[in-house]
């Protein structure tokens, strides 16, 4: 018997989820505009919720592309998402994800501190270029609610959901899809390319914030590329769902780290 894998109902739960990380821009967005301005100055006269909304449609965009590629090809290659099965089976989402939630959180968390003291180890390197980071103003608050939903949902999306499973799709189709699902070399190859595409990915963000110099560039792919990996490997031997919290925490981590560093400075 062929399983069927319901595509719409799954569509539309994954990308309004994605859509509330998309929204969570705006604390960021928002006080950036005088800088967006000076970057885009052709769209230095619009109206702000309109320049807003135009900031925002990219990304709104790309996690629709990414939510449809996922619901067509992840299912096939064995790659869980807990909210898809929900709404495609209803398959409850809270029984299966509860045994997921200590390693998930307990990574999302180490990843943070590796991350936090890999940075600081490429403080001397970097110059006094990348004090500007420390000097933007953002809310440490508004920080953490986007790091959480944007990043924890949106870009796992994007990255796993979507980018991460064309790989392994693209990988099988070149082997031929021999075997049942993909083999573990495949998946690990796609779990490199897609946490260094999520490296590359945030250095338009350093470069509106720093002049993107070539340490400053590896600096942000390395640290990015890391945390890649270990989402990549929840998504694949966990679930979608796992790597998403594992993404938040690390966010958690960051914030607490933060606090920590303020309040002893």
């Amino acid at each position: 018997m062929v399983r069927k894998y319901p595509f719409w109902k799954p569509f539309f739960v994954l990308f309004l989820s994605g859509m509330i990380g998309v929204l969570s821009l705006v604390f960021i967005t928002v006080p950036q505009l005088d800088n967006i301005r000076v970057t885009l100055p052709d769209l230095a006269e619009l109206p702000v919720p309109l320049l807003v909304m135009i900031l925002l449609l990219q990304p709104a965009v790309l996690l629709l592309i990414a939510s449809a590629i996922g619901c067509l090809l992840a299912p096939r290659l064995d790659l869980v998402s807990l909210l898809y099965e929900r709404a495609a089976y209803g398959t409850p989402v809270l029984p299966r994800l509860k045994p997921q939630l200590k390693l998930a959180l307990v990574l999302g968390l180490i990843l943070a501190v590796v991350i936090m003291a890999l940075d600081w180890a490429f403080l001397p390197f970097l110059g006094e270029e990348i004090s500007a980071i420390e000097t933007q103003g953002f809310n440490l608050l508004a920080l953490l609610v986007m790091g959480m939903f944007y990043g924890g949902i949106t870009e796992e999306l994007l990255l796993r959901w979507g980018f991460m499973s064309i790989l392994v799709w693209l990988g099988w189709l070149l082997l031929r899809r021999s075997g049942d699902s993909p083999p573990a070399g495949l998946v690990w190859v796609a779990i490199f390319i897609a946490s260094i595409v999520f490296g590359i990915g945030h250095l338009p963000a350093m470069a509106a914030m720093v002049p993107l110099t070539a340490i400053i560039a590896i600096r942000t792919i390395v640290l990015n590329s890391i945390a890649g990996i270990v989402f990549g490997w929840l998504y694949w031997r966990r679930s979608l769902e796992a790597a998403m919290v594992s993404h938040a925490f690390v966010h958690v981590g960051f914030f607490i780290i933060r606090l920590f560093s303020l309040a002893f400075n």
